[in-house]
C-alpha cells in the first residue's frame, strides 16, 4: 500500500484540485474539492485538507469541520466533524482510501487536540465507504432514515483514545469452524496477537485476546477489537453478532465499552458484553 502524507490546504494546491475528478456516480455520495474549497477557506471553524501520495501528488481531500452540527444529529458542541472526503478518480484502487481512513484518527488528534469528539456522517448505500471508517475506528452511532438522497449513517470516533493504524487482521486457516482464530498483524508482517472465539449460529463468541507484552498499552487491542466486525462481514458474512463474557477487571470493562460493546446483564457471575456488526 503506498505511503501518504496528509496536511492543510495551501494556495499552491488550487490548481490540482482543479483537475480533481470524481465520477458521476461518486458525486452523488461527496463533492468535488472545488465546490467546496473557497466556502472552508473562508470560515475560519473549517479547515480543508490535502492527501499527497509518495510522489507528491495530491490524490485526496477532505474538510475538517468544527462545531458543526448535521442535521437531524444531537452532537456535542465541541466537535469536529469529516466532511467532503474524496479520492481523486485518477488514483483510486490503490489503497488510498483505506490508507486515509486508517490516518485520519491520528492526524485530527494531532492538529485538534483540544477536542475530543470526531464525527462524520455516510449514506447508507456507500458500504464500501462505512466499512473503511469502521476499520479505522469509527463506531456507528445512529441511523437517519430521511437523509438527502435517502438512508444515512453517523460514525463516531473518541479523540481521547489511542489508535493504531497499521495492524491488520488474517484469518488462521489452520483452526476449523466452529472455532475461529484471527491473528493481528503489524505492519503486515509481524504477528503480535490474537482473537479466539466459537462460532455459535450468528454468534461468535468471543473466548480470548491476547496481545504480546512488548505491544500492550498502545491501543492495539481496542484497534483491532474495532477492526473485527469488518473484517467478519467480509470473511464470514453470517456472523451477526459478537459476545464477549469477561470478569470484574475495570480494564476489561473499559476496553469492550470503549469500542461499542453494550453490556448486557451478568451471567454465571461474569459480565456480559454484546456487539451488533452486520446491520
Amino acid at each position: 500500500m503506498s505511503d501518504i502524507h496528509i496536511r492543510p490546504f495551501i494556495e499552491e494546491d488550487r490548481t490540482s484540485l482543479a483537475a480533481f475528478r470524481l465520477s458521476e456516480q461518486q458525486q452523488i455520495y461527496s463533492s468535488l474539492p472545488v465546490d467546496v474549497l473557497d466556502d472552508a477557506i473562508e470560515d475560519s471553524d473549517r479547515t480543508p485538507c490535502v492527501v499527497l501520495n509518495e510522489t507528491g501528488e495530491i490524490v485526496g481531500f477532505f474538510v475538517l469541520h468544527k462545531h458543526y452540527q448535521h442535521e437531524g444529529y444531537a452532537t456535542p458542541h465541541e466537535v469536529v466533524y469529516i466532511r467532503s472526503l474524496s479520492i481523486n478518480e485518477t488514483f483510486q484502487g490503490r489503497g488510498y482510501g483505506t490508507r486515509v481512513a486508517m490516518s485520519l484518527p491520528l492526524f485530527v488528534q494531532e492538529h485538534f487536540s483540544n477536542f475530543d469528539h470526531l464525527y462524520l456522517v455516510v449514506d447508507a448505500e456507500n458500504q464500501g465507504a462505512w466499512n473503511l471508517y469502521e476499520r479505522a475506528g469509527f463506531a456507528h452511532t445512529a441511523t437517519k432514515e430521511d437523509g438527502p438522497i435517502g438512508k444515512e449513517r453517523l460514525y463516531y470516533l473518541d479523540l481521547d483514545q489511542k489508535y493504531v493504524h497499521n495492524i491488520k487482521l488474517k484469518r488462521d486457516e489452520t483452526v476449523e469452524l466452529p472455532d475461529i482464530k484471527v491473528d493481528i498483524v503489524l505492519n503486515q508482517k509481524k504477528q503480535v496477537g490474537h482473537i479466539e472465539g466459537v462460532l455459535n449460529s450468528e454468534v461468535l463468541h468471543i473466548s480470548h485476546l491476547h496481545v504480546e507484552e512488548p505491544e500492550r498499552n498502545r491501543g492495539v487491542a481496542s484497534s483491532a477489537l474495532r477492526q473485527l466486525g469488518t473484517f467478519l462481514r467480509r470473511v464470514l458474512p453470517d456472523v451477526r453478532e459478537l459476545m464477549v463474557y469477561t470478569d470484574d477487571a475495570e480494564r476489561k470493562t473499559r476496553l469492550f465499552e470503549r469500542v461499542g460493546f453494550v453490556r448486557l446483564e451478568d451471567a454465571d457471575g461474569k459480565k456480559r458484553f454484546m456487539k451488533y456488526i452486520n446491520y
